[in-house]
């Protein structure tokens, strides 16, 4: 079952749950960084040591791209973007932001691509979507680097709607600061289904990924570079011939939670291929609750530091308890193999000192659970609370410079800081 489908029905539930147990003290909170977002799903840390929030909205194409200084100032890089009201009653529309320096990639979710229907059947929006570009992948480019635009970009309707007819559009602020944006990829938002008669991409989480070679080094005269250095001169001036390069040697993954696919999207051209097909997942209720098998629902990524992926997945309906997994995909080739198991309801990966760190929306969905934050010291370990309760935790990102991880949390608009040391 599609990601949309079920949790955020949820999300009332949750927040009463949590409000209780904050009352009675069963749990320290972590530190609030800010809070006010419009649904916030999935962060990036940026190279400046800040970090990137993509802003869902509340379902009037108000969707954003938002900077969040270390400190919890908050501003706005790009408003104007998608954002539709699922049947849910949910907003969708940025889902998440992949940061390339003075490039990024922003994910683009379902909106209100689906009507109002009985489930499991899922039926298209009998009014139209409200927006042509929902389910695809921007990409903007800056100037300066995000870091340090403090007065950001908007788009007007007739912008998205240049976007969707395959032109570049320029923004500039008062300040003389510019971006570039362009449709990278546009999914198909909707694809015939025989058990929900449509299924909906729903493009919830990305990953860039990309490195010169010292072969490249060589031919463009950057012999005596390190690939690292050479890398960020490339990102710092992706119109120079090594930035040039890396972008052709670029690729952004983006998890589909929809289809139940990652996708490998070529950061020039754009074409897009499935990666790796989750296939149904076993429902170990069966059969006294749902069906023998579920969807994967893909809705987290990771690239690692030996070039896997590692992605999460939050199990549809009945969201059994342990039935999720953080399954390691081989870019190359897309062979995928369960890296965790026995988790719940999951929504983020990420590793941080040899260990991985997952977030888990709720510990029971179908009791309004919260949910936490979980280290897993190596495949096969048990997992370990870091943090709870957390009220709708979507998406998190790693901060060297505090040694800490910054947690969304999209049902109260709140990001939140949780040290590691």
């Amino acid at each position: 079952m599609p990601i949309t489908s079920r949790f955020r029905q949820r999300a009332l539930i949750a927040l009463a749950v949590c409000a209780a147990l904050v009352a009675t003290g069963l749990d320290a909170q972590p530190s609030v960084l800010t809070g006010g977002l419009d649904t916030p799903f999935k962060l990036a840390t940026t190279p400046g040591g800040n970090f990137l929030v993509a802003e869902s909205g509340t379902g009037a194409n108000d969707g954003r791209v938002s900077l969040l200084s270390r400190f919890g100032a908050r501003f706005t890089l790009l408003a104007g973007l998608p954002s539709g009201v699922t049947p849910e009653g949910g907003a969708l529309g940025p889902t998440a932001v992949a940061d390339a320096h003075r490039t990024l990639y922003v994910v683009i979710g379902e909106g209100d691509a689906l009507g109002a229907s009985p489930p499991p059947v899922q039926v298209p929006n009998p009014d139209g979507i409200s927006s042509p570009i929902f389910s695809s992948l921007l990409r903007a480019r800056f100037d300066p680097v995000p870091d340090g635009i403090r007065e950001g970009f908007e788009l007007s309707a007739a912008d998205v709607q240049s976007l969707a007819d395959g032109r570049e559009v320029a923004l500039a602020n008062d300040s003389g600061e510019t971006v570039e944006l362009l449709l990278l990829a546009d999914f198909r938002d909707l694809a015939p289904d025989p058990f929900l008669s449509v299924r909906q991409s729903n493009p919830f989480a990305a990953a860039w990924a990309g490195s010169l070679t010292p072969a490249d080094l060589a031919e463009l005269g950057f012999a005596g570079t390190s690939v690292a250095a050479a890398n960020a001169l490339a990102r710092l001036d992706p119109d120079s011939p090594l930035g040039r390069r890396l972008a052709e040697r670029s690729r952004v993954y983006v998890v589909d939670a929809g289809m139940n696919t990652v996708v490998e999207v070529h950061a020039v051209t754009g074409r897009w291929q499935v990666l790796t097909r989750l296939p149904p997942q076993p429902n170990p209720l069966f059969p006294g609750l749902g069906g023998p098998v579920g969807d994967a629902v893909p809705t987290g990524i990771h690239l690692r530091a030996d070039g896997d992926l590692l992605v999460t997945t939050l199990p549809g309906f009945p969201f059994a308890a342990g039935a999720a997994k953080v399954f390691r995909i081989d870019p190359d080739t897309g062979a995928f193999t369960p890296h965790v198991e026995g988790l719940t309801s999951a929504t983020d990966v990420t590793e941080v000192h040899g260990a991985i760190y997952v977030l888990e929306i709720s510990t029971d969905l179908l009791a309004g659970a919260p949910g936490r934050l979980v280290r897993i010291a190596s495949p096969g370990a048990a997992p370990e609370v870091v943090a709870a309760p957390l009220i709708g935790p979507a998406g998190m990102t790693y901060d060297p410079i505090g040694d800490q991880l910054v947690v969304s949390e999209a049902f109260t608009g709140r990001v939140l800081l949780v040290p590691l040391g």
